[in-house]
């Protein structure tokens, strides 16, 4: 009797342990979480999308595309500021590559939106969504890039949004390429 009174117990255990587990994973059942949970930051792909409503994975591709270019021009505008405030040489020289860095991020994002994404070309699109992660990266590094010589960057967190934004646009593109590959298969 004990035994099977232990295994009861043992089971109903089990079973809410279950239950809480299932209810602590998050919901994959729509787009916007099955491209959210698969970027560098969720909570962050989830704030910026969540405004926005969706009526396919199509549409959401081309929202993500649009919030990574809008934050490449931000911060564009931020470097040309920084480039006619500062006097110091090597800092010049680390604001033009990050300038080089996100006009780059720009060309490939604008071609992926409007060429690449409209001919179904979605290895392009997702090329485009790691270049802008790439160039994010190489612009952080900038600042350390000058030999004997380490500056703080004043681009962190534009560089991690600009990262982030291009895992969201290459988890976008792949829920776009998968619901594209079902309807063809059928």
């Amino acid at each position: 009797m004990t035994t099977s009174f232990s295994f009861s117990s043992f089971g109903s255990k089990l079973v809410l342990c279950l239950i809480v587990a299932s209810l602590m994973t998050p919901s994959t059942s729509n787009p916007l979480a099955k491209v959210c949970i698969r970027s560098k930051n969720p909570k962050f792909c989830l704030q910026v999308l969540d405004q926005y409503t969706y009526s396919s994975p199509y549409e959401l591709t081309q929202e993500a595309i649009n919030l990574a270019l809008t934050s490449a021009y931000e911060t564009t505008d931020k470097i040309h500021t920084f480039l006619d405030q500062t006097k110091n040489h090597d800092l010049e020289v680390i604001y033009n590559k990050c300038l080089h860095y996100y006009q780059t991020a720009i060309d490939v994002l604008n071609g992926a939106n409007d060429q690449f994404l409209k001919d179904s070309l979605y290895s392009a699109v997702k090329f485009a969504g790691k270049r802008a992660q790439e160039d994010a990266f190489l612009c952080e590094h900038a600042f350390q890039s000058i030999a004997g010589y380490v500056y703080d960057s004043t681009l962190t967190k534009d560089n991690e949004n600009l990262g982030i934004f291009g895992s969201i646009v290459m988890s976008a593109v792949d829920l776009l390429y998968n619901s594209t590959s079902v309807k063809n298969s059928m």
